[in-house]
């Protein structure tokens, strides 16, 4: 049986020229607190959701307003019209037996829509980082990504693959997405951090500021944190406190 990946666009959106924000759901959930950051701050527009067998069901409030009727799901696409940017946020992890299918539908669906180019956001596990001192972020970009030179003159430091495997331990799937988007000739870049499991807000944060030297998100860097809004969902991040009842 032929498993189907169904998008529901809400209108007729124009992507052409678009460069497409993808989290991957890995350790400490950067990726996705980074994308969460980025809807909030630029008042992004909920576009489409999607079904899939890849994806675990999911429903609650929206996460961006306390005020509104709309319910969330688990794979949704926002479009920031005056950046040309839009973000894919997923709130759970892929099924992995149909990841794959999964990405190869995402690839072709927004090829089709004329995107420029996909940014993968992730992050790896802290004790895979080999030279302490050295910036806690890395990147892998594919031979038609746009934004390798200007990569290259930041002085970032490139994915290490001593054994020449394309593997970003803890970093979800996205290696796979990005062998897939080269496959089917898209620009992509990662973006990952090495980070711990626990409060990850500082790690997302970070992330806008590193992805903003490349991508002009914001109207001023240089006063970047004045221009950020956390969504309002954030406020239960690690649950309500304990029940004082215990102590």
């Amino acid at each position: 049986m032929t498993q189907k990946s169904i998008w529901k666009f809400y209108e007729d959106h124009d992507l052409n020229g678009y460069t497409l924000i993808i989290p991957s759901v890995a350790v400490g959930n950067v990726g996705q607190l980074a994308c969460d950051l980025l809807i909030s701050s630029l008042d992004m527009q909920k576009i489409a959701s999607m079904y899939s067998p890849a994806l675990i069901p999911v429903l609650g409030y929206d996460p961006y307003d306390l005020n509104s009727d709309n319910l969330s799901s688990c794979c949704e696409v926002y479009k920031c019209v005056s950046r040309n940017v839009a973000v894919l946020q997923l709130r759970a992890p892929l099924v992995y037996k149909y990841a794959r299918e999964f990405l190869e539908n995402l690839v072709k669906t927004y090829k089709e829509k004329q995107i420029k180019d996909i940014i993968i956001l992730s992050s790896s596990f802290a004790h895979e980082k080999k030279h302490i001192l050295t910036s806690p972020f890395r990147y892998m970009t594919n031979d038609i990504c746009s934004h390798k030179n200007g990569i290259v003159a930041l002085n970032w430091m490139e994915h290490e693959s001593p054994d020449g495997t394309l593997k970003i331990y803890g970093g979800g799937f996205a290696t796979l997405l990005f062998e897939i988007s080269s496959e089917n000739g898209m620009p992509c870049l990662i973006l990952y951090k090495y980070c711990s499991e626990g409060d990850n807000i500082p790690d997302a944060y970070d992330m806008i500021n590193y992805l903003t030297d490349i991508v002009p998100l914001f109207k001023d860097k240089s006063d970047l944190l004045s221009q950020l809004v956390q969504p309002v969902s954030w406020k239960l991040l690690f649950g309500r406190p304990p029940p004082r009842d215990i102590y």
